[in-house]
C-alpha cells in the first residue's frame, strides 16, 4: 500500500517538485523582494568586508568592556578584604596572647608531671600491665583482621555480581538480538518478504505462458496472507496459495483436469526459472519436459507446441520426451529410441 501511494502521490509530486527547483519557479515574490534588496544594497553601496572589519572591532570592544567591568568588581572587593586582614592581625595578636597564657600554663603542668614522676608507681608493674595491654591488642587486632578479611570477601563478591550483572545485561541484549534474527529469519521474516518480493514477477511470467498455453482462459493468482479461523484474531496467517481461474471462476487445484494442471504446472514451473535466471544474471541452458502431452488434446498440444517455441530463445537447449508419433513434425531435431528383442537402439533424425 505504502508503495502504491508513493507511485501514485509521492512520486509524481517528487518530479514536480524538482521540475520548480530546477526552473526556479518557486517563491516568486520572496525571490523578487530578494532581488529587490540586492539591488538597493548595491544602490547605497554596501561593502561586506567593511562591514566585517567594523564587527570585529566592536567585539574587541566588548571584550575590553568586560575588563573593565571585572576591574571595577576587584577594586569593590578590595575594601573588604582589607577590613577581613585587619581583623585576622587583631585576632592573630589576640592568639599570640593567649598562647603565653598557655605556654604558663604549660610550665606549671610540666612541674606538676615531674612531682607526678617523682612519686610514679612501680615500673615491673606497669610492665606486666603493658604486657596484658598488649595481649588484649593482639587478640583485638586479630579480630579486626578477621573481620577485614570477611570485608574483602565481600568486595569480592560485589565485584563479581557486578561482572554478572554486566554478562546478564549483555546475554539479556544478545538474547534480545537472537530472537530477533529468530524472527526475521523464520517463515514470517525475511523468507517471506522475499517471496512476496518474487511473487509478482512469477505471477506475471505464468499468466502469459499459461495465457498463450489455454488460449487466454485461464490464470493464476498468488495468495501469501489469509485470515486465521479465529475470527478475533487481526492479524493475518502467513501462506502460500495458488488461486487458479478460468471462464467458470475460481477453483481448487484438484477440480481441473489433467491436462489443465499440466499446462498451470508447466507455465510455473517456466516462470519460476526465468526469475531465477533474471536474479542470478545467469542464462538458462537446459529445459527438460517428460511427457505431459498425452493429457493433452489436439488443441492443447498445438498450444503447448507454440508455448516451447515461444520460450525457445530463453534455452540454450529444450529436450521433449514423448510417446506420440504425431509430434515428431513438431520438431526438426529429433533423437528416436526404438526398443527391439536385442535391446533399444537410438537414431538421429
Amino acid at each position: 500500500a505504502d508503495q502504491q501511494d508513493w507511485d501514485t502521490v509521492g512520486k509524481p509530486r517528487l518530479e514536480a517538485v524538482r521540475g520548480i527547483l530546477a526552473g526556479e519557479t518557486f517563491a516568486p515574490e520572496a525571490r523578487a523582494r530578494l532581488a529587490a534588496v540586492d539591488a538597493e544594497l548595491k544602490t547605497i553601496g554596501y561593502d561586506a568586508a567593511a562591514h566585517d572589519a567594523v564587527r570585529r572591532r566592536e567585539q574587541d570592544g566588548r571584550s575590553t568592556e568586560a575588563e573593565l567591568r571585572r576591574l571595577e568588581t576587584a577594586r569593590a572587593a578590595l575594601a573588604p578584604l582589607q577590613r577581613e586582614i585587619t581583623e585576622l592581625q587583631a585576632q592573630w595578636e589576640r592568639q599570640t596572647e593567649e598562647l603565653r597564657g598557655q605556654r604558663t600554663v604549660y610550665d606549671d603542668a610540666a612541674a606538676s608531671l615531674a612531682a607526678a614522676e617523682a612519686q610514679a608507681p612501680d615500673v615491673n608493674a606497669a610492665e606486666r600491665d603493658w604486657l596484658q595491654i598488649l595481649e588484649q591488642e593482639n587478640k583485638l587486632r586479630g579480630q579486626v583482621g578477621a573481620a577485614q578479611q570477611q570485608v574483602n570477601v565481600l568486595d569480592t563478591q560485589r565485584a563479581r555480581k557486578k561482572d554478572l550483572t554486566s554478562r546478564r545485561a549483555d546475554l539479556t541484549k544478545q538474547i534480545s538480538q537472537l530472537k530477533s534474527l529468530e524472527r526475521a529469519f523464520s517463515k514470517d521474516g525475511v523468507p517471506a518478504l522475499l517471496i512476496e518480493q518474487a511473487l509478482p514477477d512469477i505471477e506475471e511470467h505464468a499468466n502469459s505462458i499459461l495465457g498463450q498455453l489455454s488460449g487466454e482462459t485461464m490464470s493464476v493468482r498468488f495468495v501469501t496472507q489469509r485470515d486465521y479461523k479465529d475470527k478475533n484474531r487481526d492479524d493475518k496467517k502467513e501462506t502460500l496459495d495458488i488461486v487458479i481461474n478460468d471462464g467458470s471462476g475460481a477453483r481448487d487445484y484438484e477440480m481441473f483436469s489433467g491436462g489443465e494442471a499440466f499446462r498451470v504446472n508447466f507455465a510455473i514451473r517456466l516462470a519460476l526459472s526465468r526469475v531465477l535466471a533474471q536474479r542470478a544474471e545467469a542464462r538458462l541452458q537446459t529445459l527438460v519436459i517428460d511427457e505431459g502431452f498425452g493429457s493433452q488434446d489436439a488443441l492443447g498440444r498445438q498450444r503447448l507446441v507454440e508455448a516451447i517455441n515461444l520460450v525457445k530463445p530463453d534455452f540454450a537447449k529444450i529436450l521433449v520426451i514423448t510417446h506420440l508419433e504425431e509430434l515428431k513434425d513438431a520438431f526438426p531435431n529429433r533423437i528416436e529410441v526404438e526398443k527391439t528383442l536385442r535391446g533399444s537402439t537410438i537414431r538421429v533424425v
